[in-house]
């Protein structure tokens, strides 16, 4: 079911200088577009990617402050969402249970629908005697991609699961275990053949994890 936005509180989008702790810029926002539940940069910090509680997807210019890109992407929420490792698409995963890449030159056309498990974009439970439920709605990052854009993680029960991307082919390979609630966050070290994978959960447990390479 998709939210009631008019229900949300304004959103902002502010920009910050870390050394001066000191506010630098707000990027403009229209209205009732709902709140921002995710947002990540490229490479070179020129272009910012936001997922909105709308189900849209919007692209800032970070040299002009201003938005460059947007299109409809979930029904229902955005939860996650990043550009690819190669920065010629983006990847996001909604309230709808889809994981998706989109074209960046086309903006709003699907490339690929990803065949993800079951649970891999929350809500996350956790139920317990007497009839004891916890459930939490994503807020974390919920996939991410290796160095070389060839596996990416994703959130699963008591661990995580890595999948290998190709052109025509996603397919999981690993598991990683370890956790005693469901994984909520997920991300992968950036320097390459680190092998290694960081998995937040529920309760409040973070684990590092490295991978050997073969």
């Amino acid at each position: 079911m998709s939210p009631d936005i008019s229900s949300y509180p304004e959103s902002k989008l502010m920009v910050w200088d870390m050394k001066l702790m000191k506010l630098q810029k707000e990027l403009p926002l229209l209205a009732n577009s709902g709140c921002i539940n995710c947002c990540s940069y490229n490479h070179n910090g020129h272009l910012l990617i936001t997922g909105f509680s709308d189900g849209k997807i919007r692209i800032f210019d970070m040299q002009r402050y201003e938005s460059l890109l947007s299109w409809k992407a979930h029904s229902g929420q955005v939860f996650s969402a990043q550009f690819s490792p190669d920065e010629n698409s983006v990847y996001s995963m909604g309230e709808d249970g889809k994981f998706c890449q989109w074209s960046i030159q086309q903006v709003g056309q699907k490339i690929n629908e990803l065949p993800i498990h079951n649970g891999a974009t929350g809500p996350f439970v956790v139920s317990g005697y007497g009839g004891y439920k916890q459930e939490q709605i994503p807020c974390g990052k919920l996939f991410a991609f290796d160095p070389s854009g060839g596996h990416v993680m994703t959130c699963a029960m008591n661990g995580s699961i890595v999948y290998e991307v190709d052109d025509d082919r996603f397919e999981s390979t690993l598991t990683i275990l370890g956790h005693k609630t469901p994984v909520v966050s997920v991300d992968w070290g950036s320097t390459m053949n680190t092998g290694m994978c960081l998995t937040g959960s529920m309760d409040g447990r973070l684990r590092v994890t490295m991978l050997l390479t073969h």
